[in-house]
């Protein structure tokens, strides 16, 4: 398979078809020794498109505009409409997914003059669990609990009216749903709650057994395993173990748990550090002054249990580094992420992944009293999902494998290998909103890759290939190329001569967020990187991310606003 990367590929004329209404074009393949033709019309490029479109690939390249009065008949129409299928189909080939799918190897004719086997590098779906009456807003997995938690709220418009609208319908708002595998694999619903608003947040931890749902009334309900499965065992009601109140009624917009600590985000802009064995509150204090507008919430986090630090995303672009060791928490930094939400944050290794607008900023993860050197030090995108059409909601890594996963509200959900900027694998996982993404490194359940939609579907995907299979081709030339020029029906002799694409022109092909580097197999963040999206030289430079001067704590200033004090009365 990753023998494809020796693959030549050049469209090298346009002629004529017999009756003259259309144009097809010539496409010469090598492939070590071996060379064909196939010649395809317009029409043709549109049904491969679609065809890749139907088989669940995303991201794809788009098709040159389509003229209003039939095919085009001058030469420089035909010469530019040529240059751009050209692009179109590089960019396929490029890709690892799209390069060995089983409609574009049918289009060039791969199988019949490929001595190698060719294997799909599309990850499987391999089961689903399903409510389609919600969104699916939190995804949890326990393989060492035999528990597979899901959360549930529904995102119609007519629920944005919030409790007015459960006024109408007080039961179908929200809804937990806990899943186990049997003994004959089989996996079965083993506890089901429908909520009269929406279920906003959830999350595991695996030392102490507990789970922890975050409502929209402020509410977060403990959950003990043991104690789910002593009531199921007595065919007793399961009700949860304790109710937090830490919000003041406003949405609970973000869970993350370590061994020790719970952190709880809300509407209300309020953070709160829990310690997660005797629920009593150890940190928190209210943000509002932070934030770059009154309109601006907190998103996403990430709590760093070993540096007693809390990493916090907001709707404003921010992100905020915080000492958590103490009450009140102290203001350590602030990184200015861009203008839209951070979505996600994710800790892999040595490094720091903000989910924001349409990319993954690799930031440096520093320790504790050196947060001001934080740094960008690479972006993956998707070329071909852009800003202002979709935005990136979650992410997830797999180190052992060197991957990083990111789901868009497309429905989309890409794969990047760790060193690269652009995505080698782009799937159709959901009709809309790709919510929560949770990898599963090992057996019994992994390795594998759960999604969760905006279509209430949570699935799992198995994966194919290796690092070797996830590196992206370079275009070459043809060895031997006949480049004879064609006439046209309107009787001008002209030379479409084949373009072959390297050194100068190879830059078709980076992605076009950076500034410099390749986007090729190797290519990435790191020293390799040279050029950011938001601000020029940032890789390359190593200077920090702008801060926001009015972030910057002042002489004696307190992180709390003595909101907390009768947090538990």
């Amino acid at each position: 398979m990753a023998a494809l990367r020796e693959l030549k590929v050049v469209v090298k004329k346009a002629t004529p078809v017999e009756d003259h209404s259309t144009f097809r074009y010539h496409i010469a393949l090598q492939y070590g020794e071996t060379t064909w033709e196939v010649t395809k019309r317009f029409s043709e490029f549109d049904a491969l498109l679609q065809s890749l479109g139907a088989s669940r690939y995303s991201g794809l390249p788009t098709l040159p505009s389509k003229t209003l009065m039939g095919s085009p008949t001058d030469v420089a129409a035909i010469e530019g409409r040529k240059e751009q299928l050209r692009i179109m189909l590089n960019d396929l080939v490029m890709r690892p997914d799209t390069r060995t799918s089983q409609p574009l190897r049918q289009f060039l004719a791969l199988d019949s003059h490929v001595p190698v086997g060719i294997k799909s590098l599309q990850p499987d779906a391999m089961r689903t669990f399903e409510d389609p009456r919600f969104g699916v807003s939190g995804l949890s997995a326990a393989p060492a609990a035999n528990l597979l938690l899901i959360t549930h709220e529904d995102s119609t418009h007519l629920s944005r009216l919030g409790r007015v609208w459960s006024v109408v319908e007080p039961d179908e708002l929200g809804a937990l749903h806990l899943w186990a595998q049997g003994s004959d694999s089989a996996w079965k619903r083993i506890y089901s709650r429908t909520y009269g608003i929406k279920v906003r947040s959830l999350c595991w931890e695996d030392t102490t057994r507990q789970f922890f749902v975050g409502l929209e009334d402020g509410k977060i309900e403990v959950h003990s395993e043991r104690d789910f499965m002593q009531r199921q065992s007595e065919s007793l009601q399961h009700s949860p173990l304790a109710v937090l109140e830490l919000h003041h009624k406003s949405p609970v917009t973000h869970l993350s748990a370590t061994p020790r600590k719970l952190l709880s985000l809300g509407f209300d802009t309020a953070m709160r550090v829990i310690d997660i064995r005797t629920r009593e509150l150890s940190c928190g204090g209210r943000l509002l002054k932070r934030l770059r507008s009154e309109m601006d919430f907190l998103t996403c986090g990430h709590l760093d249990d070993e540096g007693d630090r809390a990493f916090i995303g907001t709707s404003g672009g921010d992100m905020f580094i915080l000492d958590v060791a103490r009450n009140p928490p102290s203001f350590l930094h602030t990184v200015e992420m861009g203008s839209k939400p951070c979505a996600e944050i994710v800790v892999s290794t040595d490094s720091l992944l903000v989910a924001h607008c349409e990319c993954i900023s690799v930031m440096s993860l520093e320790t504790k009293g050196n947060d001001r050197r934080t740094t960008r030090i690479g972006t993956h995108q998707a070329k071909y999902l852009l800003a202002g059409e979709v935005s990136i909601l979650s992410i997830c890594v797999a180190p052992e494998k060197n991957l990083v996963f990111g789901g868009f509200s497309c429905g989309s959900v890409a794969i990047w290998c760790s060193r690269q900027s652009e995505a080698c694998i782009i799937i159709q996982a959901h009709q809309c909103d790709t919510t929560r993404l949770v990898w599963i490194p090992s057996a019994p359940w992994g390795p594998s890759l759960m999604t969760g939609g905006g279509d209430g579907k949570v699935i799992t995907w198995s994966l194919t290939g290796d690092a070797e299979d996830y590196h992206f081709w370079s275009p070459q030339g043809i060895d031997t190329l006949d480049t004879t020029g064609v006439s046209t029906s309107f009787g001008n002799q002209f030379s479409t001569s084949a373009t072959v694409v390297g050194d100068a022109n190879l830059a078709i092909f980076e992605p076009s967020w950076l500034t410099g580097g390749t986007a090729g197999a190797g290519a990435g963040y790191g020293a390799g990187a040279a050029g950011d999206v938001f601000t020029p030289g940032f890789a390359t430079g190593g200077s920090n991310p702008r801060v926001n001067p009015n972030a910057l704590k002042r002489e004696g200033e307190s992180d709390s606003d003595d909101d907390i004090a009768s947090a538990f009365r």
